[in-house]
């Protein structure tokens, strides 16, 4: 799917210079935001005994700062304030998709290799076991470790 708005975002950069511009600017962007948020999450994973899940409040922040940026460009187009042919000319954002799962994958690389652990997800649920382990290995380091964390909370 990355490939295809790469694809989609290169074509729209011939189509209109201007996009080119736009199109670094968004990459460039959305790559330090993935890198920086990567690098924030791992904290938090490391921070919290190996295991971080993102509470609700920061999830409902986000949809609902998504939400109000599209209604605002909604009424932007139908109030006329914004033509559809400029929106067009930005349509080379789409580069920051792919940029943005690659600053991802920057970020928590660099992390693995110098931790020596793996950071993995089931849900919403992050966490980070050593390198090297089989699934079942995995399974048993991951489930002694909540144990020992209940354990801990409960004395």
């Amino acid at each position: 799917m990355a490939t295809i708005w790469s694809f989609t975002a290169a074509i729209q950069a011939g189509l209109h210079q201007f996009n080119v511009g736009i199109a670094s600017v968004a990459g460039i962007g959305a790559f330090l935001v993935g890198v920086i948020s990567a690098r924030g999450r791992a904290k938090r994973i490391e921070k919290n005994g190996g295991e971080y899940r993102p509470n609700r409040k920061e999830t409902f922040l986000g949809l609902g700062l998504a939400f109000v940026f599209g209604a605002f460009l909604v009424y932007l187009l139908f109030s006329e304030a914004l033509s559809l042919s400029t929106l067009i000319q930005f349509n080379s954002v789409y580069v920051a998709i792919p940029a943005l799962y690659f600053g991802w994958a920057v970020g928590y690389g660099t992390w693995e290799v110098r931790n020596g652990k793996e950071i993995h997800w089931e849900g919403r649920t992050f966490y980070s076991v050593p390198k090297g382990l089989s699934r079942q290995e995995q399974y048993q380091y991951r489930t002694e470790r909540r144990n020992r964390v209940r354990n801990s909370g409960e004395q």
